[in-house]
């Protein structure tokens, strides 16, 4: 993980947040919303109180899970995926 994370992100929270914001919107984009649900989105978001990540995470996975099932994707294959095509950009740089 570390290898396609990046040593130094590991434990950024900042690099964090934004490889998981951008690849929540990509997988958002790829699923075909729009902008005007992501700013719908957004606003209900800014009305309410932050919850606790481990029911963030929680839910989030069970989204991840979901949207696998319906594309037929193996969520641990997909994992491995990215792990494996992550070492292999590094190996090649």
């Amino acid at each position: 993980m570390v290898a396609s994370a990046g040593e130094d992100s590991t434990s950024d929270l900042a690099v964090r947040r934004a490889k998981v914001l951008t690849t929540a919107l990509e997988l958002y984009v790829v699923l075909g919303g729009s902008s005007e649900q992501l700013e719908a989105c957004v606003a209900k978001r800014d009305a309410g109180a932050p919850r606790r990540i481990d029911l963030v995470i929680g839910d989030l996975m069970m989204e991840m899970a979901t949207i696998s099932h319906i594309h037929d994707i193996d969520v641990m294959q997909a994992a491995h995926n990215a792990l494996d095509s992550g070492l292999r950009e590094t190996t090649s740089a």
